[in-house]
């Protein structure tokens, strides 16, 4: 089951090959994510973060199959924020520092024996205890701690970035979450869930106690019915209503407004083992994630639609809108190309007033698997078929997607009749 742990017994554990795509999703989201931040800090001298890996593991592992050596989750933090500093500082004329701390943490010993060891041996050593820290305990129980030293290090904005690659689905409950979202607004959570084991060893006494130990409502979410009367009743398709069910629970009870809930699968195929839920309080923050998901095309995969609609009632039943899954590839980016401007229009249309460009993307993105670069083509386009008219703040029109700003205001184009618009945009 997904609960054992893995074994530092006898040197670097073995990890499977679809782990590796979580590690290339945090290394990929930490270099945008201090791109991002960088990007407009004229004269700023120094981003200051830390982070935090709350199930770090050895720091080395041999590739199940295969026997190569790879790094773990937190020697891929030290060399993507590495790498951010020259990519941050390439064409600046003064530097912008990046003054990070890390937090790894795990309640297995001879983990953390073999992580010392490997920072030790990769020059690291003298950094421990104090860019460093090294905590033996489980997460849950280390987050006062985790709290103490985000204080310290970031006494106002109190930033940090959370990695949680859990060993199964219920070693975060949901009330940790909130404490980490009330302890600091600017904070981001990245957690997985083994999805796949959660489905297979699941019944109705295993799904109240994960439930209990969550601090979540999945009774709710199944709508009433048993889980023998969902498996009857849905065939093949009950693994992934209970999973949706496990999902809706934990995104209402986090405190989080803004997520990503896409399934991870093993090298490019299967229906995905784990669910990486990225949980912010920011539009952007979640715009950057999924910026990676779509980088990582074919390691991950959901089962909505293209448009505004992947979290509506029918699509949280997982049931796939064209044969795969949505896999971010070409095929799913020619689908939402196609559907997103014919969901916007419908929103755009059914709004009395103007709307900025900012507000709708955040007032939908939860919803769709577009990034906001996605949305601006596809406002482009609407804008090209003279549906809508976009203004800048002093009143510029907008036609081209590479010029719109979040501040520019969208409206119905008053040349185009209601009736024609409606029909455009599908209501």
């Amino acid at each position: 089951m997904a609960e054992s742990h893995y074994d530092w017994k006898n040197g670097p554990a073995e990890i499977d090959p679809h782990s590796l795509t979580k590690h290339e999703v945090l290394v990929g989201y930490l270099i945008r994510y201090f791109e991002q931040r960088t990007l407009n800090a004229r004269g700023r001298e120094q981003l200051r973060i830390t982070l935090v890996d709350g199930f770090c593991g050895g720091g080395l592992y041999t590739l199940k199959g295969r026997g190569t050596e790879v790094l773990g989750s937190p020697l891929r933090m030290l060399d993507a924020v590495r790498e951010a500093r020259i990519r941050v500082n390439i064409e600046r004329t003064k530097p912008i520092e990046l003054d990070v701390r890390y937090i790894f943490i795990d309640k297995d010993a001879r983990a953390l024996s073999h992580l010392r060891q490997v920072l030790q041996d990769r020059g690291y050593g003298e950094y421990v205890g104090k860019t460093i820290h090294v905590i033996h305990d489980d997460f849950a129980s280390a987050s006062p701690e985790v709290f103490r030293l985000i204080n310290a290090h970031t006494p106002r904005a109190q930033t940090a970035l959370f990695f949680l690659d859990q060993y199964g689905y219920s070693e975060v409950p949901a009330p940790l979450i909130q404490k980490i979202f009330a302890e600091s607004s600017k904070s981001e959570v990245v957690l997985t869930f083994h999805v796949s084991a959660f489905a297979t060893y699941t019944n109705d006494d295993f799904t109240e106690k994960v439930a209990d130990k969550l601090v979540i409502d999945i009774r709710s979410q199944l709508r009433g019915r048993t889980i023998e009367q969902i498996k009857e009743e849905d065939g093949a398709d009950w693994r992934r209503f209970i999973q949706a069910a496990l999902y809706q629970a934990l995104v209402k009870n986090c405190g989080a407004e803004y997520f990503t809930p896409f399934f991870i699968r093993g090298e490019g195929s299967g229906q995905g083992e784990y669910w990486l839920v990225h949980l912010s309080r920011h539009p952007r923050a979640q715009d950057v994630m999924k910026q990676v998901h779509w980088e990582h095309q074919n390691h991950f995969i959901h089962y909505g639609g293209a448009g505004l609609d992947m979290l509506a009632t029918h699509m949280m039943g997982f049931r796939q809108q064209f044969e795969g899954g949505f896999v971010f590839d070409d095929m799913a980016q020619n689908l939402s190309a196609d559907t997103l401007p014919l969901h916007l229009a419908k929103n755009i249309f059914n709004r009395i007033q103007p709307v900025q460009i900012g507000e709708l993307f955040s007032s939908t993105c939860n919803t769709s698997p577009s990034t906001s670069l996605m949305y601006k083509d596809a406002l482009a386009r609407l804008s090209g078929e003279k549906d809508i008219v976009i203004r800048s703040e002093d009143g510029v029109i907008r036609r081209f997607a590479r010029y719109m700003r979040d501040t520019d205001w969208i409206e119905r184009n008053p040349q185009t009749s209601l009736s024609f618009a409606s029909h455009r945009s599908g209501l």
